[in-house]
Order: C-alpha cells, then structure tokens, then sequence
C-alpha cells in the first residue's frame, strides 16, 4: 500500500523541557566530559580536531528550566507509515525520529523511550534519550535537540509522501534540510546542508541512533581497527581483533570506538565501478536488528557504550527509568566527532541515509571480528539492494520543491537573517526548498528593529514619525527579561545605527561579552544602566568584571553587582544561584549560606541551592550540616554529563564510605585519570 503522513500525539510520562533560562549564555559552553589529545593521530585528522573550536553556545539560551517529576503529557509527532513499518519524528523535539516500528514482526528497530525525562548532556543543557539525533554543527548534541523544527509535506512524482523537516543552525549560520521518505520496510532520509553566505564555516555532523541493549546485542562495522576512546582523556587506535567491540553489554566501561572504515569492507559494486556504501548494524541473539547504510559523504562510524560500571547503569536509569539499557550506533562526516570541517561559503553538502530492519542468515557469527564483518557486511548491502532506489530517487527529485502548508513552525531566525543579509548587502542563499516565518515573540524586538531601520533609510536617516527614533519600537520593561539575544557584525551594526537605549546597549554588551571583549562589555552594561537600571545589565556587568583583568578590586565589585541584580530580581533562581556561586568561589563561603537561609523554602529545596549549602557547609567545617543534605538523597535534576560533584562532595563529608549508587556518575574504568 503507499504510505501515508500525519500528525498525531502520543502521551508519555514527561518531565517539560520548561522555559529557557533568561540569562543569556555568556560564560564558557560547558564542554564534554574528556577531550582528544591529538599526538600521534594523523595529521588530517588532528588539524580537524584544532579547527573550528565553539566557546559559547550564545546566542542560544540555556535550558535547565525542567525536573525529574513526569506526569503524562502529549508528544506532537509527523507518523510516515505503510504496511511494513512505521516512522515517527518528534516536531517540537529537534525533529528526533523517536519510533521505527518494524510492524512486520513488532519490533522496535530504535530505542524507544518510554519517558521523556531531559538531563543535562546538550550543548543547552536539555537532552533526552531515545530514537535517532540529528546532529548539526559543533561537537555535543546539537542546540535544537529540545525545540521544534519546520514540517511539511512533499508529494513526490509517485504520489508518495515526503516529510520535510528544517531550520537553520544559529552559532554556525547554517540551513539544514532533513528529507524522510518510505520505501517498504526502510525509511530514506536525505540530508542536505547549505552554507547561505559567502564565508567559511565549521561543519559537524552525526547522526545518533539509539538501540536497546540486550544481553547478546552486537554491533559491527567495516573496520579492522577503530580510534577508541574511554572517558579518560585518550584517543588511541585500537585493533579490533584484538579489542572486539561487538558485545555492548560486556563493555567494562563507558567508551567511544570511532570505526576506522576500511575501503574494501565498505563498498559495493554499483553498475561497472565500486561505490563507497558505509554502514553499521546492530542485531540481538537471534540474528535480527537495524542496519544503517548511507552514501559516501558520511564516512563516519561509531558505537557508544555506557558500560558495566555504577555510573554508567545510573546515567541508563537516570534517562529512561524502566525503558532499559541502550547504546548508539552513529555515522558522521569525519572519522571522530572532535574534528570540525571546513564548509565553504556557498556550499552544499549532502546525503542519503537508510535505515533498515536485518535479519542474519546465521545469527551465531562467533569467529573472529574481520570474518564477521565481511559476512555481515555481505547480508547488510544486499538487503539494502533488495529494498530498491525508487525512493532515494524521489527524495532527490523533491529537494528543491517549495514547501506549502506548514505542519510545524520554528524559529525565525532563517527570515531574520535573509533580511538582514539584504539589508547589509551581503549573500543569504537559502535552498529553494525550505521557507522561513518571521512571526513570533522570540524574534519580535530584532524585526521591529529591521523594520525601523529600512522606514529611516526610506526617510533619508529619520524616522517616520520625524523622531528619528525607533518608530514603531516601544522599549520594554527593563524587569522584563529580553526574550533572545542575537550575534554577528551585521546585528552589532544595526544595534549602533539605533537610537541609543537600555536595550540596545544592553544587546551590543552581550554580544561583546560572548567574543571575550570584557572592557568593550564592560563599558556598554555601564551605559545600558545610565539608561535604566536592570538586573540583566547589572548580572552581565558582575560577570564582566569577574571575567576580567581587574584584579580582587574587580572580584569584589562584580559580587556587589550581582547582589544589585538579584535584588532586582528575587525570584529568578539562576540570578541567586550565580550570587552563591561567586561568593564560594571567592571564599565567602559565610555570606553564601547566609544568602541561602533568605530564600523561599521551595527555592532552598532545588537540588543546585542543596549543593550550594553542602559546599558552604564544607568551607566552614560543617561535616555534620553537609553529611545529613547529602543523606537525604537528594537529586540535582540538571547535573551535567561527566560532572562528578556528587561523589566528590559525598568523600569530603564521608571520608572512606563508599559512594552511594544514586549520586555515583563516574563513567570512566576504574582507576582511570584525565
């Protein structure tokens, strides 16, 4: 039967994302818990890893708005479906295909959550489990993982329907425009990326499958070796028949194995001439799994393993409770996911990636590792042959089909920014396939501001109205946190060319502070406050002068601006949390908690206020205060990956007590350093 697409819900105890914390993300980005050293690596590879390293995720707003209390709420999702298997993809969630049923047998090809509980492992904090990730742009889960992506519907030539999913990526300024089409039992989704401007950019890309982990679960890949990482701050090469990676669940501990794709192992005769068809697949005991096949462009193949160690069980638990143990199978532009590539303006880079359900004709495979992928390798390119390239075909002739009616609605900084570019004369080329809303709240102030700048240049310099000011623009309260924060040259010129207020300085200190300009910072949080006195100026000028070279002088006084803040606002918990923070780090540990015994009781109860109390309570030499929080057991629902605070402050208090299973997230093997 042809398949058909819809949007349905589908309830699932759930933890809400919540709102973006309003602070805007001018500190470092938290990075992942272990780095590549790049000695002994080939030089390629090596000179990828050094280039195009982020500091920040700004102008992103963090998101740590969210608990660990689920109650069932509704998970809007595109359903492409026919009668083989059934594809679901989670629009206000990065567009994660959360389902792929393969209703032929029943079985879940891709590890499906059964809670939607978010954990801090996202360059914005909020990430959750479960299904396959697209991932764009810099290393770490992408920014949109937890917001929702464009959708509609493309028919194809055949009458077929095509789900289209896109958005552009703001630190990297990047257009992606994903494609999922279905052919019998396998879903297609082509992947097409486009630089729009004529500047070079960093490009990253891994797609993140999750699988259910079962006792006899495998996993191969067409390498004979593999760069192996394992939490610990190495990146060695590794020969798979001597480190047999097959078995997940046998992993001692959490590790990464970036497959080192062999030419012969990973491609097929297409016509006269051999093609590179990379893949990876998973199957359980009895043979049956998922493959994944792509085109050349995704070279890239790794298995991720949590490992058989108290931290990894506590991450499996602490992100999908019941659902069980998973590991992830993943395929990516480069052969690690520490290097960053080099996209050229103008360009586009695209793909196809197919995933499809595998039955093994043998599903024992216990020889060695080279002779198990040669055969599985066999059977994974034959059942991709068998499946047919009638609905690749169609998603490359779609790709430049305007989308119609919407399904789903993102964010409008695509519109923003072709605007923008226009208004600044520089190149903005969106694919011809996509189409970008300018409408919405978090985008409101920046097209007011675009708006008035193209009514003065209509009026020769001034304004409409004659004021030569805004125009249109109401300037908001300043107790009102300003809903976004943009970055770039272009943005920083059109705030200058503005009538000089709270707010436009305000965006032009944020904006500095994000490229490390601390006195350039500095200078506009000072004039923003001339203005109008705010607590987001004030926070960012604390900030700033900690930051900065000032010395203790300049310590001191930025822990006297984020108490002006906070006084400012009381009720906003990252405010209070930053004033604690700072007043430890400078060993006030007595006004911290001090600070504390003022706060509402909900306040002091969240997880992040209890260690700050704990921390406190150690500075002074309260064993016994810091010793009965912790054995309260208490959770810090935003606790970040590879953080270890926990275990670390249950030692101090409990000198010899082994840690307890609910604060042990130590991922890394036994005795491992870095």
């Amino acid at each position: 039967m042809s398949a058909t697409l819809t949007v349905t819900q589908v309830v699932l105890p759930t933890a809400p994302v919540g709102s973006p914390n309003p602070l805007p993300a001018i500190a470092a980005m938290p990075q992942a818990p272990y780095e590549a050293a790049t000695d002994g690596l080939p030089a390629e590879m090596a000179a990828n890893i050094r280039y195009g390293q982020v500091s920040t995720i700004h102008p992103y707003l963090i998101q740590d708005g969210y608990d660990r209390d689920r109650s069932p709420a509704p998970m809007r999702v595109a359903v492409l479906e026919n009668d083989q298997v059934r594809a679901e993809f989670a629009l206000d969630l990065g567009g994660r295909l959360v389902r792929l049923l393969d209703k032929t047998t029943g079985r879940d090809l891709v590890y499906r959550n059964a809670v939607l509980q978010p954990a801090n492992l996202a360059l914005r904090d909020a990430w959750f489990s479960g299904g396959a990730e697209w991932n764009i742009g810099m290393r770490g889960h992408w920014p949109l993982t937890a917001d929702p992506l464009y959708a509609a519907e493309i028919t194809g030539a055949d009458g077929e329907p095509i789900l289209r999913l896109w958005e552009y990526e703001r630190v990297r300024g990047l257009i992606l425009q994903i494609d999922a089409t279905l052919e019998g039992a396998a879903l297609h989704v082509r992947v097409r990326v486009r630089n729009p401007r004529d500047r070079e950019t960093g490009m990253y890309w891994w797609t993140n499958i999750a699988v259910a982990q079962m006792a006899q679960s495998r996993v191969f890949a067409p390498a004979a070796h593999a760069y192996m990482t394992g939490y610990d701050g190495t990146l060695g090469r590794v020969d798979l028949n001597a480190a047999d990676p097959r078995f997940p669940a046998t992993a001692p501990a959490a590790a990464d194995y970036f497959f080192d794709l062999a030419p012969g192992l990973a491609t097929a005769e297409v016509g006269d001439a051999p093609a590179a068809r990379p893949w990876i697949a998973a199957v359980d005991g009895d043979g049956s799994g998922l493959a994944h096949v792509s085109t050349a462009p995704l070279i890239g193949r790794k298995l991720f393993v949590w490992g058989d160690t108290p931290g990894g069980r506590r991450w499996c638990d602490w992100l999908g409770g019941e659902t069980g143990a998973y590991f992830e199978i993943q395929a990516g532009l480069a052969a690690t996911q520490y290097e960053h590539l080099r996209m050229p303006g103008g360009a586009t880079w695209e793909w196809t990636e197919t995933f499809l359900p595998l039955q093994l004709s043998d599903p024992r495979l216990d020889g060695d590792w080279d002779e198990s992928v040669a055969e599985v390798g066999g059977q994974v390119l034959r059942a991709a042959d068998a499946i047919g390239s009638a609905g690749v075909a169609r998603l490359e002739a779609a790709a430049d089909i305007a989308p119609d009616a919407l399904l789903s609605v993102g964010s409008p900084w695509g519109a923003l920014e072709h605007e923008l570019a226009a208004r600044s004369g520089s190149a903005f080329a969106a694919p011809a396939g996509v189409r970008f809303v300018r409408d919405g709240e978090e985008g409101a102030y920046w097209a007011a501001l675009l708006d008035a700048s193209a009514a003065r240049a209509e009026a020769g310099g001034t304004a409409p109205d004659g004021s030569g000011g805004h125009g249109s623009i109401v300037e908001p309260d300043p107790l009102e946190a300003p809903a976004s924060y943009v970055t770039g040259d272009e943005w920083d010129h059109l705030l200058a060319e503005a009538p000089s207020t709270w707010l436009t300085h305000y965006h032009r200190a944020v904006a500095a502070h994000a490229r490390d300009e601390h006195g350039t910072a500095i200078s506009h949080y000072e004039a923003s406050l001339r203005h109008r006195r705010s607590p987001w100026a004030l926070r960012g000028l604390g900030m700033a002068l900690r930051q900065s070279d000032g010395g203790t002088a300049a310590q001191a006084q930025g822990i006297n601006r984020l108490a002006e803040a906070r006084d400012l606002a009381p009720d906003l918990a990252p405010l209070t949390l930053e004033l604690a923070e700072a007043l430890l780090a400078d060993g006030r540990a007595e006004e911290a908690s001090t600070l504390l015994t003022t706060l509402p009781a909900e306040l002091r109860a969240l997880g992040r206020f209890k260690v700050v109390e704990i921390r406190a309570a150690l500075a002074l030499g309260d064993t016994e205060t810091a010793g009965r929080i912790l054995e309260e057991q208490f959770d810090v629902p935003n606790l970040r990956e590879g953080e270890l605070s926990m275990s670390a402050l249950w030692h101090e208090a409990f000198p010899g007590r082994p840690v307890p299973s609910w604060y042990d997230f130590e991922m890394a093997p036994e005795g491992a350093e870095g």
